[in-house]
């Protein structure tokens, strides 16, 4: 590996940047959102997997149906920001057939006693002790023995085949015999694939297509495994994409809200907690579209006190500030309610609360669209040098200018100007410590390769004010 982390056997013509802080690279400079959902049954879309991009609602309501998740999310989010390009995915669950059972005997094998009784063993619905099931019974036949008044057991079948029974069990009827279960009940059922399933099949259809912003309300343990490995792969060097996953988690309880925390505990996600009370999908709608709308405007800018305006937060169902600080701290974006219960996004986090067991020290969900925006600018300001031709040279070679030159001064100083820019736009800031990290070097390794070492400290929104007050009379 050569010191950007980018394997020397990849020598594909390029720009790659490795951002240590979020371990991403970047791709072109638009801005889009996709939404996941599931097309209303019998709209135009309904069995369509294809990525939608979203031209007018107009047309979104005939091809996904306005009863449909996508429509009403995205509704919501062009009422508030309606410059961004969406898209959206039906996410379609295939069926997987399986073959089940109730555990009802069928078949059996019957060893019968060869002792003769004095009482006649025969009788119908007769039990049997034993077995993983309860409720079989049998129907028993029994053989009179002349000249002694003596019975022997004769035959035994299926009266009642009861549930719960497993292949192999031995089921004891006193004086009849031993009965193995050798057969039970089975039949073909289907069901939907689980999110696991359904949203990596879905996710193969964005194709390349960029996106800053993935939403939805698939938030269970499994749907949040399928987003996260999608997106390890696009904030790969190889792939040149990115992407962060917004959802939300709708419970009254903080109980209930921290035990299921762990589902969301991913630096690619970031969980809303919301009242049963609000609406969902308006209140994933408008929080996204807002998120957007200010990231754009300055991707430094604090990411919180949005409005919802998605419906009431009764007395009982609003949190107070150490239950939220709690929430916060497991991995969730918190919501206030004003006297009346208006909801407002109080605090913005990515979900991770720790990373292979370490504690992480940033959680701020600004940070991630911060570093996608300097990847993207040294990304953009660098391709130049790669998409027309140069030849690399040491500076101590150069004694003549060309056009056709490039040596590591002159990356440097481009690095130098595209890292000014960014501090002019508040995204960054300390030249000084920038300039003292910058390394630019010719791989020794890998012809026609420059490798840049840099450290880029971002800018920081004001979030808080403390103030120590003492007062004295």
């Amino acid at each position: 590996m050569s010191i950007s982390g980018i394997p020397n056997s990849f020598t594909q013509p390029g720009v790659y940047v490795n951002l240590t802080i979020n371990d991403s690279t970047a791709g072109n400079d638009t801005f889009n959102i996709l939404v996941l959902g599931n097309a209303a049954t019998g709209s135009a879309y309904a069995k369509n997997p294809a990525l939608y991009p979203v031209t007018s609602l107009t047309q979104l309501a005939t091809d996904f149906g306005t009863s449909s998740d996508v429509y009403n999310i995205i509704k919501t989010f062009k009422a508030i920001d309606s410059a961004t390009s969406v898209y959206a995915l039906n996410c379609i669950a295939g069926e997987v057939t399986t073959t089940v059972s109730n555990g009802t005997v069928t078949t059996i094998n019957s060893v019968l006693s060869t002792t003769a009784q004095s009482a006649d063993m025969s009788g119908t619905g007769v039990s049997a002790s034993g077995g993983s099931g309860t409720g079989a019974t049998f129907d028993i036949t029994s053989t009179a023995n002349s000249g002694d008044n003596t019975f022997t057991p004769a035959s035994v079948t299926i009266n009642n085949g009861g549930s719960g029974y497993a292949i192999g069990d031995k089921l004891t009827i006193a004086n009849v015999g031993t009965l193995t279960v050798t057969a039970l009940d089975s039949k073909t059922a289907t069901s939907p694939e689980g999110d696991l399933t359904t949203l990596s099949n879905a996710l193969v259809n964005v194709g390349n297509v960029e996106f800053d912003i993935i939403t939805g309300g698939f938030n269970s343990a499994l749907a949040i495994q399928a987003i996260d490995t999608y997106l390890l792969g696009t904030w790969s060097y190889d792939k040149e994409l990115y992407g962060h996953y917004i959802t939300y988690n709708q419970k009254n309880s903080l109980t209930d809200l921290v035990s299921t925390s762990d589902n969301f505990n991913s630096k690619n996600c970031s969980v809303l907690e919301i009242p049963t009370e609000l609406d969902a999908n308006i209140s994933l709608g408008s929080f996204v579209a807002q998120v957007s709308t200010r990231t754009q405007t300055n991707s430094s800018l604090p990411l919180r006190g949005f409005a919802l305006n998605s419906g009431l937060i009764s007395i009982p169902n609003r949190f107070d500030a150490p239950t939220r600080s709690t929430l916060f701290s497991n991995g969730y974006c918190t919501v206030v309610a004003d006297t009346v219960g208006n909801p407002t996004v109080e605090r913005t986090r990515i979900g991770a609360t720790t990373d292979n067991g370490i504690q992480i020290n940033d959680t701020s969900l600004e940070t991630r669209f911060q570093a996608v925006q300097v990847a993207k600018r040294f990304r953009t300001g660098l391709s130049p040098l790669v998409s027309s031709p140069k030849i690399i040279m040491d500076d101590a070679d150069v004694v003549q200018p060309s056009t056709y030159i490039v040596t590591p001064s002159s990356i440097y100083g481009t690095c130098v100007s595209i890292y000014t820019g960014l501090i002019n736009e508040l995204v960054c800031k300390d030249m000084k410590s920038f300039k003292k990290n910058l390394s630019v070097t010719i791989d020794p390794a890998v012809p026609g390769r420059v490798n840049i070492v840099m450290q880029a400290t971002l800018a920081s929104g004001l979030n808080q004010i403390t103030i120590n007050l003492s007062v004295e009379k």
